[in-house]
């Protein structure tokens, strides 16, 4: 498989399907959060109409649900029904079918070691029987959303299940080093199932991945140690978090990873750029800052300050991904040195793996981030044949808008599910900002092209 325009000659490009998993999962919970929300109410008067009468028209599910053949929900008229209970029933049985495909891809149901996520059963055209440790980390992050949302303690078995092998695979040695030597080897984005390391040629390193793994692995501390028993304190100090150097506990060696190394190259999310990008910054952001409180909490101070001063440096520089021109958010650095623009389903998607709230500078509600995803999408609008019909559709959208990976080769790019619902899944969450906080929506020529396209009245 040649390798992408603008990539190094180890960055194979990947199919399309090995991200069906998350996507699956993020459909329904995605179009639970944007069309069963209560009415809003937006401070602002010449925006209150916006969101019960016009958003709509920039996210609505008729364009999803086109592309995936609901016919039998009635067409257009079942979608825009907010709560219509056809496509509620549809969205509760795609759920349940998506938390079952998502067991029957981890451990020795799907071939694999207990603990490992794989990225897909497909051996051939594409061969993706492998863990990827950026995958695994953002599943299992589901598993432990729903943990905390239902209290459903029978899922914590996966999570120490995951502990344990993720602790077991930092320390293979791999083409990218070695855990005794300076850790290099945490930056390995993908295993074989049988825990030895992939040593064929691939983009790495890819930093995002131990940051992803300590995100979700310093949630599952932090609810072991809300809930407090000794039994789950002891798990905490013995298998997740210890203070001792060198590292020997998981989240402790993937934090001074990260603290260590973020600075340096990595490949992006798509294994295509080796350079800086957004995603990888704000995963480490989110990873050092909550990997700092926890650190304070179990009494390893002089740890909680370095990564806090790391993650500080980090906000600093995520600033440069701010293109002077219009404010939208770039995905990787010097864009046009890899004949793109820079709009890149990446910042999105990093929005939401980061967890950033609210208007905060990489929140769903800022400025920036609403002005990316305006850019984002119109970079799309004439992409594709289903986007090609009425105007009113939802605009489907691929990783980016120059793309030339078809799902086997080079040719031409697709629009994928995880990253048209990326859209919906950041502005659900802008809305729940704005909604929740009764905060008034300001105008500003970063964010007017976001809020003018639902409201003529904002110029």
């Amino acid at each position: 498989m040649a390798p992408e325009k603008g990539s190094k000659p180890n960055a194979t490009p990947r199919k399309v399907s090995r991200r069906v998993t998350w996507g699956r999962l993020s459909l329904g919970v995605i179009a639970v959060l944007l069309y069963c929300i209560p009415q809003f109410a937006i401070t602002r008067n010449a925006l209150n109409s916006i969101v019960t009468n016009r958003v709509n028209q920039f996210v609505s599910l008729d364009g999803i649900a086109d592309s995936l053949g609901l016919s039998s929900l009635g067409g257009h008229s079942a979608a825009k029904n907010p709560c219509n209970p056809s496509l509620s029933a549809w969205i509760e049985d795609e759920a349940a079918l998506s938390w079952k495909k998502i067991f029957e891809q981890t451990g020795p149901a799907a071939g694999a070691l207990e603990g490992f996520v794989i990225a897909s059963p497909s051996t051939k055209e594409p061969d993706y029987l492998y863990t990827w440790t950026r995958d695994s980390a953002i599943v299992t992050s589901a598993i432990l959303e729903k943990l905390l949302r239902t209290g459903d303690t029978a899922l914590e078995a996966s999570l120490r299940l995951y502990a344990y092998s993720q602790k077991s695979l930092q320390r293979v040695c791999n083409p990218s080093g070695c855990f005794e030597e300076g850790m290099h080897g945490l930056g390995e984005p993908k295993y074989n199932v049988d825990g030895t390391a992939f040593t064929g040629p691939w983009g790495r390193p890819q930093r995002d991945g131990p940051a992803l793994r300590a995100i979700t692995l310093v949630g599952f501390a932090d609810y072991l140690l809300q809930r407090g028993t000794p039994q789950d304190i002891a798990f905490v100090k013995d298998h997740l978090y210890a203070s001792d150097m060198p590292a020997e506990s998981v989240i402790k060696a993937d934090l001074e990873y990260v603290a260590r190394y973020w600075k340096e190259n990595s490949f992006d999310l798509w294994e295509e750029i080796d350079g800086h990008h957004f995603f990888t910054y704000v995963a480490c952001l989110a990873a050092l800052s909550r990997g700092a409180a926890l650190a304070t909490k179990l009494g390893d101070t002089s740890a909680a300050e370095f990564y806090s001063a790391q993650a500080f440096q980090i906000e600093g520089e995520l600033h440069s991904f701010v293109s002077t021109k219009n404010g939208v958010v770039l995905a990787y650095k010097e864009p046009g040195q890899f004949n793109r623009t820079g709009l890149d389903a990446a910042v999105p998607l990093g929005v939401l793996i980061s967890g950033a709230q609210g208007s905060s500078d990489w929140g769903p509600a800022s400025d920036h981030i609403l002005a990316t995803l305006k850019a984002y999408v119109d970079s799309f609008r004439d992409e594709y044949k289903i986007n090609q019909g009425e105007k009113k559709l939802a605009v489907a959208t691929g990783r980016y808008a120059e793309d030339v990976y078809d799902g086997i080769g080079v040719s031409t790019g697709n629009p994928w599910y995880l990253t048209t619902l990326s859209v919906s899944h950041v502005i659900a969450r802008a809305l729940q900002y704005y909604t929740s906080t009764q905060s008034p929506i300001w105008i500003n020529h970063i964010n007017e092209p976001f809020w003018a396209q639902f409201d003529e009245k904002v110029h």
